[in-house]
């Protein structure tokens, strides 16, 4: 019995012990690495993307009900809302609109650094019932997540997008989803390819599961360092893989190899032209050009002829907003950019004396939706249903 009760106590002093270390080196993880900075308590729960598993189907992937500042670029902070259903909206989803249009894409849909209502999806629907006037009403859903390019779209309206049943939906290419085709890239942007779980039970463990991985530093600091060791096997790996070496939208030797990012990216558009036909839900794919693009002697379009191609062998009707923006402004108008006189003494491109970020404008994501509202009204796609 003596016995018994030596180990008994030994047990409970190492527990008491373990957890007093675990406590320990989570405080000293907290203080030295995990301090939040950002003036919205939202991003430091959250981060700019936090994947929800509560709902069993519809809605958007950010976390939902959200408002507030965020400052990510300290001198530009913005508005962020989403509604209930993790859609960059303020209002709620509504299916008794007379047409509801589902927009999708990365970070040039969901608009970082402009607030709410000066992102594309927000000033088309604006412009929308401008247009329409008494005759009928749309709403225009923002799912954009930065990041995410074809791969990501797919598995969203699989999982979520097809089940809000839109009437149309419009996908936002940017060059750039054909460089985050990359095996690097997606190991650090790709979306779970499951966040719907059939179950509440299966629903709340995923859930609590994430939210304890978020808020543990050390979790956090044994993810990192994971990260770190899968980064460099892949920059090892991808030095060494010619056909994930050739990822660059702005090259003209566009691979059609197997695996490649150019290869990859056409696979999946497929797939997502023919998820969206069984559900018998239209698609407009529409091209965002890089700020880099502008000048005549510039980055070129092989992007956009690329996929261009791509909507045209599927049959689906595709819009180009690079010609569109050339002719309604300028670089530091379309994008948050500032020209620098003789910011490089050699320069290569003219756009090598812009600095700023490269991210759209109001006046930028304006000109978008306005070409995006003529082509809707000039093909009758609003009154079709």
């Amino acid at each position: 019995m003596h016995s018994f009760n030596v180990g008994k106590k030994y047990i409970l002093i190492m527990a008491a012990i373990s957890i007093a270390a675990f406590v320990l080196i989570e405080l000293v993880l907290r203080l030295a690495f995990f301090q939040c900075t950002m003036p919205e308590p939202n991003l430091c729960n959250y981060g700019v993307v936090k994947y929800f598993f509560n709902r069993i189907e519809g809605g958007g992937d950010l976390a939902p009900d959200q408002d507030g500042v965020w400052a990510i670029w300290p001198h530009r902070p913005y508005h962020v809302q989403t509604n209930s259903d993790g859609l960059r909206n303020a209002d709620e989803f509504d299916n008794e609109h007379d047409f509801v249009i589902l927009a999708v894409g990365d970070s040039f849909t969901f608009g970082p650094y402009v607030p709410n209502e000066d992102t594309w999806p927000a000033q088309l629907e604006r412009l929308l019932d401008i247009d329409l006037g008494t005759r009928s009403t749309a709403q225009v859903l923002n799912a954009g997540v930065s990041g995410y390019t074809i791969v990501d779209e797919y598995h969203y309206l699989y999982e979520r997008g097809v089940k809000l049943d839109p009437d149309l939906v419009i996908i936002a290419f940017f060059p750039n989803d054909i460089s985050d085709m990359r095996t690097l890239e997606r190991e650090y942007l790709a979306r779970p390819v499951k966040q719907v779980y059939p179950t509440s039970y299966a629903r709340w463990a995923r859930s609590i599961l994430t939210e304890f991985e978020h808020k543990s530093a050390i979790l956090r600091s044994a993810h990192n360092l994971k990260s770190y060791i899968v980064r460099q096997q892949l920059q090892v790996d991808q030095a060494m893989n010619s056909l994930d070496a050739n990822c660059d939208p702005f090259q003209k030797d566009v691979s059609t190899e197997e695996g490649s990012c150019w290869k990859s990216y056409s696979d999946w558009f497929s797939k997502t032209v023919l998820l969206l036909k069984q559900h018998d839900i239209p698609l407009l794919f529409v091209s965002i050009p890089d700020y880099r693009q502008f000048p005549e002697i510039g980055y070129q379009d092989y992007a956009q002829v690329f996929v261009g191609e791509l909507a045209a062998n599927n049959g689906i009707p595709y819009i180009d907003m690079l010609p569109h923006l050339k002719i309604a402004l300028d670089v530091d108008a379309a994008y948050l950019m500032e020209y620098v006189p003789q910011k490089f003494p050699v320069q290569e491109f003219v756009t090598d004396n812009y600095t700023g970020n490269g991210h759209m404008s109001s006046y930028g994501y304006r000109v978008v939706a306005n070409v995006i509202t003529q082509h809707l009204i000039e093909s009758n796609k609003l009154f079709e249903n």
